[in-house]
């Protein structure tokens, strides 16, 4: 476990920039060989880059981020560290919702800047298929074990289940700090309320829901995982948590007393280029192929 060296800053803007041309490239062949239009044409190319560079080793690091080497999530609870296979993940250290909302000096602030960004950063090496330890979270947030486990024991205590491997077996849907989110608003409170309660900035659970919401609209129109993660704009595993609370919640009383601002967010978003769009997605496969 621990931080891959990453390229050079001056390295990771030559990578952009020939990812860049080639998309552009790939646009013109696109547009001018296969009779695409070019919003069709952009949704194909970016498509084709969710596909391949997937994978945390291809893909270069945004400003703020780092590859780091953790427990994949196949391996069961139990097993001990040493025999577990690892895989790499891209962890995103600076981002301004951990701050929108809170003071910029003082204890707390500094406590609820850390616990937002323990929750998120554990989220994003989950789906990415990989798991943190408590002492990773330790050493990428520069701070001891002692004040992790404090922070994952108060997130537990206010119903949010950390994703880490210590709690592999407790990871469900709805206890994440962005499923629970989305609990919390299908049961009536409003997003202030919310984010309030999950010590998140009302900016990230705005982002959260409007997401729930266009998974919750595309899922029954036969938008499988895969479509919905590209036409949305999010990663396979998150949209599996989404689909896993819509399918549990649609049949419930305080699921239908949201069903018009979810076909309000849906259909905004379908209309304006959703259907359109997987269309052209419908040709790119889940190996990057093609489809007949």
């Amino acid at each position: 476990m621990g931080v891959k060296l990453s390229p050079s800053c001056s390295e990771n803007q030559s990578l952009r920039l020939k990812i860049k041309s080639l998309g552009q490239q790939m646009k013109r062949v696109a547009v001018e060989g296969a009779g695409l239009s070019p919003w069709e044409a952009d949704v194909l190319v970016d498509a084709i880059d969710e596909v391949y560079f997937s994978d945390p080793e291809l893909k270069g690091l945004s400003i703020g981020q780092l590859k780091y080497s953790c427990v994949s999530s196949c391996e069961g609870p139990g097993k001990p560290l040493r025999d577990c296979s690892m895989t790499t993940v891209l962890l995103t250290l600076v981002d301004a919702e951990d701050r929108r909302g809170l003071p910029s000096k003082g204890k707390q602030a500094a406590l609820h800047r850390r616990r937002r960004k323990l929750m998120r950063i554990t989220e994003e090496a989950r789906e990415q298929g990989g798991l943190l330890t408590q002492e990773d979270l330790a050493s990428v947030l520069d701070t001891d074990v002692r004040t992790i486990r404090r922070d994952v024991q108060a997130l537990r205590d206010d119903g949010i289940v950390v994703a880490t491997r210590g709690q592999q077996k407790d990871i469900g849907p709805g206890v994440s700090h962005r499923g629970q989110a989305i609990r919390l608003w299908l049961e009536g409170k409003e997003p202030v309320e919310v984010a309030r309660a999950i010590n998140h900035s009302i900016g990230a659970v705005e982002k959260y829901l409007e997401k729930f919401k266009r998974v919750a609209y595309l899922r029954p129109k036969g938008f499988d995982d895969y479509q919905i993660a590209l036409t949305v704009g999010m990663s396979v595993p998150a949209v599996k948590t989404f689909v896993e609370i819509y399918k549990e919640s649609k049949n419930r009383s305080f699921f239908r007393s949201r069903l018009d601002e979810i076909e309000l967010v849906g259909e905004q978003h379908y209309f304006a280029g959703d259907e359109k769009k997987d269309s052209t997605l419908l040709s790119v496969s889940r190996n990057g192929g093609m489809r007949k």
